[in-house]
């Protein structure tokens, strides 16, 4: 059975994760208390045997021992907030619990922190998202359903944009934890098809690097556009997985 657990006693349930768990930077993220989360974990004699670390936005993460019973009980906590995608171990082959459908999520990573480039892009602007920029970003919702509020993103996360003519066209963010930062971003449908969110994937790991954070980016299978910017901005497949998703 699963049992609420106060930010106190996140910090022992890292060891649930291994190193290749998809989107440790998020799982980190929130066990370190940088993004909202509620989370829930199951104990036998000798500690924390599973858990459940549901974020605001639809990341909602699963380890440990994984039984049809959890994802049931998992289904009844996560029902009333979709959509969810719940992601579980990278070799977990996941079985969707009632509701909930299966799809196929690829990761990819740079473990070398040096030798990455900038992508420069003639034309634009481009600014550090501060707290004014904040309130003109086109992902602001996604951003905040992360982040929970633009001072929380603007203390634990990090994001850049392409400014033309006053007018926010291009941004990439970046969500912290364990070291690692995972990419994240939006181009205005106006100005996409030039290369300007492989601009911003470039500019979010430049930065992440010089302070010592491994990039991470991770999308659907089925996403070429997000695929081809991982292969153009150096970073390598680590492995697909499956996830269950829950729509509105």
């Amino acid at each position: 059975m699963l049992t609420a657990l106060s930010p106190d006693r996140y910090a022992a349930l890292t060891s649930l994760f291994g190193p290749s768990y998809p989107n440790l930077a998020f799982v980190h993220a929130a066990l370190e208390e940088k993004i909202p989360a509620r989370v829930w974990a199951q104990y036998e004699d000798d500690g924390a045997s599973a858990c459940l670390i549901a974020t605001q936005s639809p990341f909602c993460f699963v380890a440990g021992a994984i039984t049809s019973a959890l994802l049931k009980e998992i289904c009844v906590l996560l029902q009333d907030r979709p959509p969810v995608t719940l992601i579980g171990p990278a070799d977990h082959k996941m079985v969707p619990p009632d509701g909930f459908q299966k799809a196929e999520r690829v990761q990819f990573s740079r473990a070398e922190l040096d030798g990455i480039s900038r992508v420069p892009a003639a034309g634009f602007d481009l600014l550090r998202v501060d707290a004014r920029l904040f309130e003109q970003l086109n992902w602001r919702d996604m951003v905040l359903s992360i982040f929970g509020s633009a001072a929380n993103y603007l203390r634990n996360g990090y994001g850049f944009c392409l400014v033309r003519d006053g007018q926010l066209v291009a941004e990439g963010h970046g969500v912290v934890g364990g070291g690692l930062v995972e990419l994240g971003g939006f181009t205005h449908p106006k100005y996409r098809h030039r290369n300007l969110y492989t601009t911003m994937s470039a500019e979010v790991i430049a930065y992440g690097a010089e302070h010592g954070l491994r990039p991470v980016l991770s999308c659907l299978a089925e996403n070429e556009a997000s695929i081809a910017v991982a292969h153009r901005i150096g970073l390598t497949m680590d492995f697909r997985h499956e996830v269950a998703v829950l729509s509105r």
